[in-house]
């Protein structure tokens, strides 16, 4: 009961979701290429989700911020720049900001 308002008041605690793209959970082996060194090094990563603006992925090597990449998983490519890249354990887990997405080319 609040005072001066005569009544009970329920409060609601609620998450809202701020994403503008519905978020993918695929867990899926993915090759990433760093584009910013040629011939490009290609790293094994598990993709820990994806959006249509952004993947996170986890790897067991740290690609540095700001990096071009290429991401090839399941006849899909995205590409983008790194723009997070924190250590976790025993990985790091990579921040994506993708800029185009489409089939592999075959």
């Amino acid at each position: 009961m609040i005072d001066g308002l005569g009544g009970d008041v329920l409060v609601l605690s609620s998450k809202v979701e701020q994403r503008r793209e519905h978020r993918l959970k695929p867990n899926q082996i993915a090759t990433v290429r760093v584009l910013a060194l040629r011939p490009g090094p290609v790293l094994p990563a598990c993709i820990l989700d994806i959006s249509g603006s952004g993947m996170r992925l986890r790897s067991n090597l740290p690609i540095p911020c700001g990096v071009p990449v290429e991401i090839e998983w399941d006849h899909s490519l995205a590409s983008g720049k790194v723009c997070r890249c924190e250590p976790e354990e025993d990985c790091y887990e990579i921040g994506i900001q993708v800029s185009e997405t489409g089939p592999v080319n075959q």
